[in-house]
């Protein structure tokens, strides 16, 4: 099999995933290295692909992009979309124009499956879903109530349906396997339903059957060093966010591989679902940025929207599970507003806009809907995936004696997208990715120069310019922080050779891209775009001619550059 019989329908389990990276890596040599960025909490590896064209320069000499995915366990759609963007990567070298320019001019950091214990857990033939890590956490053993699995064994966490009169659902007049709510004022005979995620009940006295904090407690996307905070009982959902700051070794890996690559400018989380593009920040309003930043991802955000298809939302206005609290200690988030990222979170795959619900809210749609939304969904469910929704069928629990399985299967129909769906849901993605990497600084020569000042003396200048669309610092956020560091240029002397004035290093400054240049009229006439995306540096030295001088012209975010200037009479 070569890469390119990598299937993209299907959830390749960890041995799986390995394999295609370590054939991409042997038939790619050039372009594509495979590395261990860290081990997952149970000892397997986090693999990193480092993807660039070789040829024309180091990976740490050139702007880079940074993806992963799979940080909660069964969001396996992430691991499968950054496999479909190797494969894009490396097939498209040479043949595709876009990719064959970014692969020459910048560099791709990948990270499939930040959690791999997690995935091996949700794709097991008797799948358990944990939110992220396996570690139990906050506390060794599991507490009393209902905690959710496959109760019966039969591959499927489904839900449970008890008789009750007390019960808040009734079956549909006409569908009578759909539940639907009972009225506010609604008494008489029923049936009535009381309704429970599947799974078994520790510690049942025979009639309290609370929710159990989870045994593997923690969100991982909630251990990043961004307004962290313990939450040990979760953040409404069970779930906390770990001992201190990176706790988690994963997560740890993830910020140190980060940070150990000051060449990055762009920064995806992958995940699932929603079918939107999400930007921080979590926990603020809009107003809280930088104003050139906000502009400029409004403008990255709507060419996502084009290419992707999903809705680009900020997260604080437009993603919150509870209106008067905020998610921290997010990935993204922190690159942001720790490393002056450009930081994006991909929600992949939402079923509701599948079946052609319009417009529906990604958080409210899910609390409160209308008849009609479901009975869409149904139909939608029922015809393109049909073990979606489950015929209710008798089982005798272990705690709870008579009830019936059935319903809603999530991940059938809601965590992933069903698997004849999935090439098609990421493919898109794979292109957003270059277009966002072909959209960071990139340092070019413009020009160099020699001026003879004396038998032995010369003025050397060399001119760059930023040819990217995005500033050498990325963004102002960047600046603020002090993580951008201005760009430098240095000239090598050579034996036999010394400055006359100056340093060898000259610092540029920053460097302007064409970002935000939209249109040709100004407020007040046409715009001026001046010079800010050159710099130069200019040197006397004395030497012999014929003498040649190395020049670097270095910049964190947005490559390096030499150039070679002979000392020659023009």
């Amino acid at each position: 099999m070569s890469t390119l019989d990598i299937p993209f329908d299907r959830y390749p389990r960890f041995d799986e995933l390995t394999e295609h990276l370590q054939r991409l890596a042997a038939e790619h040599p050039d372009l594509l290295d495979l590395d261990v960025l860290g081990r997952s909490h149970e000892g397997r590896e986090l693999w990193i692909a480092t993807v660039t064209n070789t040829a024309t320069g180091p990976h740490d000499e050139k702007p880079a992009v940074w993806l992963d995915g799979n940080i909660h366990a069964s969001e396996v759609t992430a691991s499968v979309a950054l496999l479909h963007l190797l494969t894009h990567l490396c097939t498209g070298h040479g043949t595709d124009e876009r990719v064959t320019r970014a692969l020459d001019t910048r560099t791709f950091y990948v990270v499939p499956r930040v959690n791999p214990d997690g995935a091996e857990l949700a794709l097991s033939e008797v799948p358990f879903v944990v939110r992220s890590t396996t570690r139990a956490w906050p506390r060794p053993e599991q507490r009393e109530g209902l905690v959710g699995g496959d109760v019966d064994h039969d591959g499927r966490s489904l839900q449970m349906r008890v008789e009750d009169p007390n019960g808040t659902w009734k079956p549909h007049p006409s569908i009578p396997k759909l539940l639907v709510a009972r009225e506010p004022d609604e008494e008489g005979p029923g049936p009535y339903y009381r309704l429970l995620r599947e799974g078994h009940v520790e510690g049942y006295d025979g009639v309290n059957i609370p929710s159990a904090p989870p045994l593997a407690g923690i969100d991982s996307n909630r251990n990043f060093p961004y307004q962290w905070r313990r939450f040990p009982e979760g953040e409404g959902f069970g779930w906390g966010h770990g001992d201190f700051p990176t706790s988690e070794p994963e997560v740890r890996a993830v910020v140190q591989g980060v940070v150990d690559r000051p060449n990055i400018g762009i920064y995806f989380a992958h995940h699932t679902y929603s079918g939107v593009i999400l930007r921080p920040y979590s926990d603020r309003p809009d107003d809280a940025f930088p104003t050139v930043d906000k502009w400029t991802y409004d403008e990255l955000g709507r060419r996502a929207e084009e290419i992707t298809g999903y809705p680009y939302l900020g997260v604080y206005d437009g993603f919150r599970y509870d209106p008067k609290d905020v998610i921290t200690g997010v990935g993204d988030d922190w690159a942001y507003d720790h490393r002056g990222l450009f930081a994006w979170t991909t929600e992949f795959w939402n079923p509701l806009t599948a079946a052609g619900i319009e417009d529906p809210h990604p958080i409210e749609w899910y609390r409160d809907h209308s008849l009609d939304d479901e009975l869409k969904l149904l139909a939608w469910v029922e015809e393109n995936v049909p073990e979606g929704y489950v015929d209710w069928y008798p089982f005798d629990h272990p705690q709870l004696g008579r009830v019936e399985l059935g319903g809603w299967h999530a991940a059938a129909v809601f965590r992933n997208p069903p698997p004849h769906l999935l090439e098609a849901e990421v493919e898109p993605h794979s292109e957003l990715a270059v277009h966002q990497a072909l959209c960071l600084p990139h340092l070019r020569v413009r020009d160099t120069s020699v001026e003879q000042l004396g038998e032995d003396t010369w003025q050397v200048r060399v001119v760059v310019e930023n040819a990217g669309w995005l500033p050498t610092n990325v963004t102002k956020r960047a600046e603020d922080v002090r993580v951008a560091t201005p760009v430098e240029a240095r000239v090598a002397l050579p034996d036999g050779t010394s400055l006359v004035h100056g340093t060898a290093r000259v610092e540029l400054g920053q460097l302007s891209g064409r970002a935000l240049r939209r249109s040709a009229v100004g407020m007040f006439g046409p715009p001026n775009d001046g010079t800010g995306d050159r710099g130069s540096a200019t040197w006397t030295v004395r030497a012999p001619a014929g003498t040649s001088l190395d020049v670097v012209v270095r910049s964190d975010r947005a490559g390096v550059v030499r150039a070679r200037v002979d000392l020659t009479e023009r």
